[in-house]
């Protein structure tokens, strides 16, 4: 039976799943003797959570390159990667979009008494912070757009209607963002199945729906978003530009002030994650969708021309 992209996807994941499980415990072990090795380590001890996570992103990534053969990946085309000096343009403008949309949200939360405006650092610090958060926007919006729609979406897309693509991809990228364990673990003594504990662990969010359904469906609103600028494209880069930007800002929000208080309320964000469980932020993806929709028609235009003559 020939396996269809997306089964091809599911088995890659559950294997590198399963790989994880197994060596998880060892990464953990291996970092605790090192941490005996040095003293001045003993306070950079890392919650089980984190290592398990990080062990999956590093696993995914070294495995990623020897499937391609296996995932039906022959060049950075297939992922959505192609003409990067255009690429450029997009990154920058889904970048700045992004950015534009969070600092009017949070001109509405300066007005609604939520967000205090202040600068809280010292310049040297408000640099180096600006800069990480850049850094970690660009690498969480590269790696999560390749994979997410890249991947899963472009894989779900070649095989299904556009409608169950864009909901089963982008509800899987909500979900994903919940399974984590309620608590902070920290390893105790060596268990080599420690890792498929772990797993079973991180579905507790779910137990409790109510609390997960505004944040749930404000990431699904945000996949949609990713993958809609990804289909009129026909590329990546608006999509890692409109999610650098926004992990830029939300990342860089605390350089700036600080919140009268810690629930945001139903407009911006009563429930985790912050910004996206709210009602604005919901409203400003349904714009930054029409404002993707008009900057792309020229392009959307020139491609029915070309169909047309073919």
């Amino acid at each position: 039976m020939q396996l269809k992209n997306y089964q091809r996807i599911f088995i890659f994941i559950l294997g590198v799943l399963v790989l994880t499980c197994l060596l998880s415990p060892w990464a953990a072990w291996t970092l605790d003797l090192m941490r005996s090795w040095r003293p001045q380590w003993q306070g950079l001890e890392q919650p089980f959570a984190r290592i398990f996570n990080r062990t999956f992103m590093v696993l995914g990534i070294l495995l990623f390159f020897p499937c391609f053969g296996f995932l039906r990946i022959s060049s950075a085309k297939d992922l959505g990667l192609t003409n990067l000096r255009r690429g450029y343009g997009y990154i920058i403008l889904g970048a700045g979009l992004a950015v534009i949309s969070f600092v009017i949200i949070v001109i509405l939360m300066v007005a609604a008494d939520i967000f205090q405006p202040a600068w809280r650092v010292t310049l040297a610090v408000g640099l180096q912070r600006s800069f990480k958060a850049v850094m970690t926007g660009l690498t969480v919006g590269l790696i999560e757009e390749v994979f997410f729609r890249g991947i899963i979406f472009k894989g779900l897309l070649d095989e299904w209607r556009p409608m169950g693509a864009y909901i089963v991809a982008n509800a899987w990228y909500s979900a994903i963002h919940f399974i984590k364990p309620a608590q902070k673990s920290y390893v105790q003594d060596f268990d080599p199945w420690l890792g498929f504990y772990h797993l079973g662990h991180t579905f507790e969010p779910f137990t409790d729906p109510v609390a997960l359904l505004p944040g749930f469906f404000g990431l699904f609103l945000l996949g949609v978003v990713l993958s809609y600028a990804f289909v009129r494209t026909g590329s990546l880069y608006l999509s890692i530009g409109l999610h650098m930007g926004w992990v830029l800002a939300i990342k860089s929000i605390k350089i700036y002030g600080g919140y009268s208080s810690a629930d945001l309320g139903w407009i911006f964000g009563s429930a985790n994650p912050r910004f996206v469980s709210g009602v604005a932020t919901w409203v400003g993806f349904l714009a930054i969708t029409m404002i993707v929709y008009w900057l792309t028609r020229e392009g959307q235009r020139g491609e029915s021309k070309i169909e047309d003559r073919e």
